[in-house]
């Protein structure tokens, strides 16, 4: 099962991001075939936007072991996260890396 992750950050909360943005990404690296797809949620869609949160597409059994990865990040472990994180089950149709 897909699930769409949103987590956003919390206010004034860049500086720690940029901090631990390293530590966050090898976390995301290491979890294997469960990410699909991750970035920074953005606040604008100029050169100049800056992170405001992170998004992802995980693959699990369920959403119980998405709340323990999500719990796991050092984005959240370090306080970068708000409590503002939603978990949304998705059905993947389109898209180059499903299987045909």
């Amino acid at each position: 099962m897909y699930f769409l992750v949103m987590a956003k950050d919390k206010p004034g909360a860049l500086d720690q991001r940029l901090t631990h943005r390293q530590r966050h990404i090898d976390y995301w690296i290491n979890q294997g075939e469960t990410l699909k797809v991750a970035g920074a949620m953005l606040d604008g869609d100029g050169a100049d936007a800056k992170p405001i949160g992170s998004s992802f597409l995980l693959e699990a059994a369920d959403e119980n072991t998405i709340r323990s990865l999500i719990a796991g990040d050092p984005f959240t472990t370090e306080g970068v996260f708000s409590q503002d994180i939603r978990i949304q089950p998705v059905r993947p149709a389109i898209g180059e890396w499903l299987p045909g």
